[in-house]
């Protein structure tokens, strides 16, 4: 069983707010409507309050109804999206599947795919030869970690190459490790204190 959060939680707020709101403004138009009705009475008076109602509510309740439609939306695409989730990634329109690591925090590129997005084959057998514990074959294809696709890379003279393997460590290798250890693995110049 989940804990409630300790504090102000302004999520829970803005949604009791909103149909708070949305309660007033129909009991607001549901005034008016009985004041028109009894002033001037009958079924002109009943027709006059619900027109005027109805002008008033749509124009009070237009804000409420399109927040509605973006929070629907959200959510439908949300759901549409859930299953490629934090796996999809595409350089240049072409898509390279990503997996994290169970243990450590390092993610494992597909090697098709990255070839695809390159434009030339990568070699998965050099690639094993030299780095034995980088590449691995899973159930549909063979991955290769992201320090060994960085370094691979950075042997490249290819100009794609080159902007290949900044989009990985951009995209793949900062995120899995954080920022803090690209500024202390890659880069901090000799004797720089060390960055928070």
């Amino acid at each position: 069983m989940s804990r409630q959060p300790f504090g102000f939680d302004a999520a829970a707020h803005e949604r009791h707010h909103w149909w708070r709101s949305v309660l007033f403004k129909l009991a607001l138009g549901g005034v008016i409507a009985g004041l028109l009705w009894r002033w001037v009475g009958g079924m002109a008076g009943l027709l006059l309050g619900m027109l005027v109602v109805l002008r008033a509510l749509g124009q009070a309740l237009a804000p409420d109804l399109v927040a509605l439609g973006a929070t629907t939306w959200r959510a439908l695409r949300g759901l549409a999206f859930s299953p490629v989730e934090g796996r999809f990634y595409q350089f240049k329109g072409h898509r390279v599947r990503i997996e994290d690591d169970e243990l450590l925090r390092q993610r494992w590129l597909a090697l098709d795919d990255l070839a695809t997005a390159l434009g030339s084959p990568m070699p998965a057998v050099s690639l094993r030869r030299r780095w034995p514990e980088g590449v691995r074959q899973q159930r549909d294809g063979v991955y290769v970690l992201d320090d060994v696709a960085l370094a691979w890379l950075a042997e490249q003279r290819d100009e794609r190459a080159g902007r290949l393997r900044h989009w990985v460590e951009r995209e793949v290798w900062y995120p899995a490790r954080g920022r803090r250890a690209g500024y202390t693995q890659n880069g901090a110049p000799a004797g720089a204190p060390p960055k928070d």
